[in-house]
């Protein structure tokens, strides 16, 4: 009679190295990685990490992005842990949404959601808009003060959210690192946000002089802002009035289609 304490079984091999990569995969920045990432940080050769990915992504454990080419978990494995985050499924569920957003207006559009004191970019067409300046787009993260998804975040959250964030920038100014901006001007840049019922940036951030850009929030049940949308343009080809104009109706349909879907 076989008993729990029996170990006469043999290691599955080819297990063992296929959660060895999810592992890698999991632990890697936002959850995504090269091939070449991948073979390094398992130590197994790269035709065997390729094979073992292949498997994964019939499996429907990993899956590979259109935007950039990299691995990265799927929803159906991370509903499975604990890790799981409302965010992952919303970085999902946008990508078909921001496609057409894009299709319709041309220029790149994205998705973000806030951690810490910025918003971190979880989905975007920089590598289907023939405008697209920025193709390594995904896991950027881009300050609250000076961007425009950004300002669309802290101006529609809940005021808790608000003064919590607001309160790790003021920190910021303490530890010698400042905004290009004062606090009092950007909570009257929130009032106006709020007014227009969109965040924009046109030009601010030093970084990035030339983007032009404008967001709107993905409210959750119960008020709370999830995520953000933007497009984006450059400065030189769009002036400031034209972003509501042009942009406003396809985003807010586009996060209007989000919210349904969620």
């Amino acid at each position: 009679m076989e008993t729990d304490s029996d170990s006469s079984y043999k290691q599955v091999q080819g297990l063992s190295r296929g959660l060895t990569v999810l592992k890698a995969l999991s632990q890697s920045p936002h959850g995504r990685s090269q091939l070449g990432e991948l073979t390094a940080s398992t130590g197994l050769h790269r035709t065997t990490v390729r094979r073992l990915l292949e498997t994964l992504i019939l499996e429907g454990y990993v899956e590979r992005s259109q935007e950039d080419g990299l691995f990265q978990l799927t929803l159906e494995l991370k509903r499975m842990s604990d890790g799981f985050s409302v965010y992952d499924r919303i970085a999902e569920i946008s990508e078909p949404i921001l496609r057409d957003l894009s299709a319709e207006v041309t220029w790149p559009c994205a998705l973000a959601t806030p951690e810490e004191d910025f918003m971190v970019i979880r989905q975007s067409t920089h590598s289907l808009s023939p405008l697209s300046f920025h193709r390594g787009a995904l896991g950027r993260r881009l300050p609250m003060l000076m961007t425009s998804m950004g300002r669309a975040y802290l101006a529609f959250c809940t005021d808790s959210a608000r003064e919590q964030t607001l309160a790790l920038i003021a920190a910021k100014y303490e530890s010698g690192e400042v905004p290009l901006m004062s606090l009092a001007t950007f909570r009257q840049i929130l009032i106006r946000t709020r007014e227009d019922g969109y965040g924009s940036n046109y030009g601010e951030w030093q970084e990035d002089k030339k983007v032009a850009a404008i967001a709107v929030p993905v409210m959750g049940e119960r008020g709370e802002v999830l995520a953000c949308l933007n497009v984006v343009a450059i400065t030189r080809a769009v002036q400031p009035k034209q972003l509501g104009k042009n942009f406003l109706a396809p985003l807010r349909a586009a996060a209007e289609a989000l919210q349904r879907a969620l």
